[in-house]
Order: structure tokens, then C-alpha cells, then sequence
């Protein structure tokens, strides 16, 4: 299994979307570590990959990431991230 943001040069089926969100809640000593989202996406392409496997696919292409701060008025900030793609499976010749 693995994951692209690109296309690939290979004929496939689509099996379909998967999409997953994740947050972290940046507490008030943490406020300067907004950009920090390496944790995130990891977590992201571990669920990505977990409903691509249920779908019984080979990969994911066109993997798209989008990050987000969510201020909150009287609360904390939330660093927020969503990721996207289409599991494929590929053609096999017999």
C-alpha cells in the first residue's frame, strides 16, 4: 500500500474516496506551534490506508492534505487537518 499526491503511469480501478480528519487541541504554552503538523499527517495517512485495506485497494492517488487553524472565542485553538484521496486497484494481466 502506499500513497501519492500525484497521479500514477499505470492502468486501474477506482475503488473509491477515503477521507479522514484529525485535531490537536494547542493549549495556551503551545500557541507557537501552529505550524507544527508532522503528527497530523501521519495519523491521517494511517487512516487513509486503514479504509483503503478495507476497500481492498492498492494504493492511493491524488492525495490531497488540507490544513486548518480553528480559532475558538473563549476557548483553545484547534489545529485541524483533513486528507483526501482515491483508492485505486491495479490492473493485473493473466
Amino acid at each position: 500500500m502506499f500513497l501519492t499526491t500525484g497521479g500514477i503511469n499505470r492502468t486501474y480501478a477506482i475503488k473509491g474516496i477515503v477521507n479522514a480528519t484529525t485535531k490537536k487541541t494547542l493549549l495556551a504554552d503551545e500557541i507557537d506551534k501552529v505550524d507544527q503538523y508532522d503528527d497530523l499527517y501521519e495519523i491521517i495517512k494511517e487512516q487513509l490506508t486503514k479504509k483503503a485495506v478495507a476497500l481492498q485497494g492498492d494504493a492511493i492517488i491524488e492525495v490531497r492534505f488540507v490544513p486548518e487553524i480553528v480559532r475558538v472565542a473563549v476557548g483553545p485553538k484547534y489545529m485541524l487537518l483533513h486528507g483526501y484521496g482515491t483508492v485505486i486497484n491495479f490492473i493485473r494481466k493473466h
